[in-house]
């Protein structure tokens, strides 16, 4: 499969999941008329794109006509400001090199299970910064992410570290997203916290084993790096899999990932970008 492009997960970007925007046109496919009272021009028909001239035969600007520039209350009544649904980062390209993105915050709660190491979570999460998402980690060893929020984005508060279970609800905003991030081994948090809008939780399973196909299989969405045979047998039975599937999951490369569950499954490769790899290395498990 043939990669190429990159894309930096450093600078911000605004999606809504997912990266899309309406552009509403011309109904009649005819430039706007043109406002009362203006004068023709005498050099015959007006180019739409081109600024009015205002200046005069002796040279001089002509003065501006009261009522130009009105708008009429009832347009402006009309115009509304529409939120985005989603906030979605991409998360890699295809083999056809189309943008593979990732739905990760909505108005209403996201649960992803993510089988895989600390490096895919840290990818996911350097991206997640870009939107403008705050992270508290919930993790059974602190060590492996130490300074990784410090690194990434040059702030203190942008991720937190708890050990053990969260001792207080935590919320989340559409320009503030929240991600909260279980890495506790081999299974999910005992209790699932309560989710609000724009909260997600992800959860790491760095081996996937039975004490974690529960919690695969609550998620909304799963992502995967490379699994192995018993692995394979494992999330195909849980997420009744076809056979083919099954088989890419145990032959991705190091730097693909497996998007599964939103649809139709996905494999797609990262294309890390030099910021990446210099704060959280090359792609491993």
């Amino acid at each position: 499969m043939a990669r190429s492009g990159t894309f930096s997960a450093a600078q911000p970007s605004q999606s809504g999941q997912s990266g899309q925007s309406d552009r509403p046109g011309s109904p009649s496919g005819q430039p706007p008329g043109r406002p009362p009272g203006r004068p023709p021009s005498p050099d015959g028909p007006e180019d739409p794109e081109r600024p009015p001239d205002r200046t005069g035969p002796a040279g001089t600007t002509s003065r501006l006509r009261i009522g130009w520039h009105a708008v009429a209350r009832a347009g402006l009544r009309r115009v509304t400001v529409t939120q985005s649904l989603s906030a979605g980062l991409v998360l890699g390209l295809d083999q056809r090199q189309v943008p593979v993105p990732l739905r990760l915050f909505a108005p209403e709660p996201v649960r992803v299970t993510l089988v895989g190491g600390v490096w895919a979570a840290q990818l996911v999460i350097f991206r997640a910064f870009s939107i403008g998402a705050r992270v508290v980690v919930v993790t059974t060893e602190p060590r492996a992410w130490q300074g990784f929020g410090e690194r990434a984005t040059g702030q203190q508060n942008r991720l937190t570290i708890v050990a053990g279970e969260p001792g207080q609800p935590w919320g989340g905003t559409a320009q503030t997203p929240l991600l909260t991030v279980f890495d506790l081994g081999m299974t999910g948090p005992t209790t699932s916290p309560p989710l609000g809008p724009w909260h997600t939780q992800l959860t790491v399973l760095r081996q996937l084993d039975r004490p974690g196909i529960a919690v695969l299989q609550e998620a909304g969405l799963a992502v995967m790096q490379r699994l192995g045979g018993d692995e394979a047998i494992l999330a195909s039975a849980a997420l009744k899999l076809k056979p083919q599937s099954g088989q890419l999951l145990q032959s991705m490369e190091d730097d693909m990932l497996a998007l599964l569950g939103d649809g139709d499954d996905r494999y797609l490769f990262l294309n890390q970008t030099g910021i990446e790899q210099q704060y959280i290395g090359l792609p491993r498990r």
